[in-house]
């Protein structure tokens, strides 16, 4: 094995028990795994959320990835945050194990319905409201009579309605706005009796900066990983990075100054230089952006990446790293803990021009991840 993912599962505990403090033990802590867990690994992370106690319904972006924990023997309740496709017996399934459905518009709700009534069991949903991201979601000025209306439907459970920020690490005055649209359309909701028992709106940044979303519920995106979506949470509660991903060097070379590196020869070395060859590339999600920019640690020492990187290789200076042999670790996204040296997503992103959210969930999913 020369490259690989490390997932600290003591992380992901320590992280959930962080936001169940914060939100309380009445509120619901609802964890995201969509995109392969943001690259660490979907059914690494639902395995070790199905035996949290912190952690009360694990959503995911689409059917087949609710089926995909269904087979694996996921028994926390899932949740479909975004989409699902019109196949009958997938969704029975998931009917079957009580899987939440997001609905916005009446053809979803209308066919819903008829599986439910065919297999003889309410469907849960939550209803899914624009107020302001302008992705899917039933836009929020008709919102107050598709929910009244979809209420109707004899075979489906309004569980839940929910909405979702576009702003709140850094536009406070939009996400007010969006706050109150959706409190607005809640009130009205129970004015008319038509009670829903989850209503939920805030995502990692907003459960942190902005307390007053939480509402009953929070889904738990990128902060469940040990990341913070903004800077200014940073300070506000401690999350401990869950990812580590490493290499191997599988090659040394001595190569005089004057030498031109990688393809197009965008480095050229200005000494004698020691190359180390890494077996990683974009290919594996070592981001083409990097190139010429970025740094990886060997024994400690960070060492600069130089020429372009490959499909599946690029190459690091040595020079000065003692006792550097073939086959010694390479850290790409990580912490050497004896000299307390570190990559972190935030340095890899600003060198690639990207956010943290890129860096870790552009990760090859056919990498190995392994749990320690």
């Amino acid at each position: 094995m020369l490259t690989w993912v490390e997932i600290d599962s003591k992380a992901i505990e320590f992280n959930l028990k962080q936001f169940k403090k914060m939100i309380g033990k009445n509120r619901l802590l609802m964890p995201v795994i969509k995109a392969n867990a943001y690259g660490h690994g979907f059914l690494e992370v639902a395995k070790i959320l199905d035996k949290n106690k912190d952690a009360d319904i694990i959503c995911v972006v689409s059917l087949d990835e609710a089926i995909n924990l269904i087979d694996n023997n996921i028994k926390k309740r899932i949740m479909i945050l975004s989409f699902f496709e019109f196949e009958k017996e997938k969704i029975i399934k998931a009917i079957k194990n009580k899987v939440i459905f997001p609905i916005y518009s009446f053809d979803y709700a209308n066919k819903l319905n008829e599986i439910g009534e065919g297999v003889g069991k309410k469907v849960k949903i939550h209803i899914k409201v624009d107020t302001g991201a302008s992705r899917v979601g039933v836009l929020a000025k008709d919102a107050f009579d598709f929910i009244l209306k979809v209420k109707k439907s004899k075979n489906l459970e309004i569980e839940g309605v929910f909405s979702h920020f576009a702003s709140s690490e850094e536009d406070f005055r939009y996400t007010k706005k969006q706050k109150q649209i959706f409190e607005k359309i809640i009130l009205k909701l129970e004015k008319e009796g038509a009670q829903i028992p989850i209503k939920h709106m805030a995502c990692s940044a907003s459960s942190v900066l902005y307390p007053d979303t939480h509402f009953n519920a929070i889904r738990l995106g990128l902060s469940l990983y040990g990341l913070h979506a903004t800077t200014k949470s940073k300070n506000k509660l401690e999350l401990k990075p869950v990812l580590s991903w490493y290499t191997k060097i599988i090659q040394i070379k001595e190569v005089p100054a004057g030498t031109k590196i990688g393809y197009g020869g965008t480095y050229i070395t200005k000494e004698n230089t020691k190359l180390g060859i890494l077996p990683v590339g974009y290919w594996d999600g070592y981001d083409r952006g990097l190139s010429n920019r970025s740094k990886v640690l060997v024994n400690g020492k960070k060492c600069p990446v130089l020429g372009h990187i490959c499909m599946n290789l690029c190459m690091i200076s040595l020079n000065g790293v003692e006792g550097v042999k073939t086959g010694n670790k390479v850290v790409l996204l990580g912490a050497n803990k004896k000299n307390k040296t570190a990559i972190t997503t935030e340095d890899l992103a600003k060198w690639a021009d990207t956010i943290n959210y890129e860096v870790v969930n552009r990760i090859n999913p056919s990498l190995p991840r392994i749990l320690k």
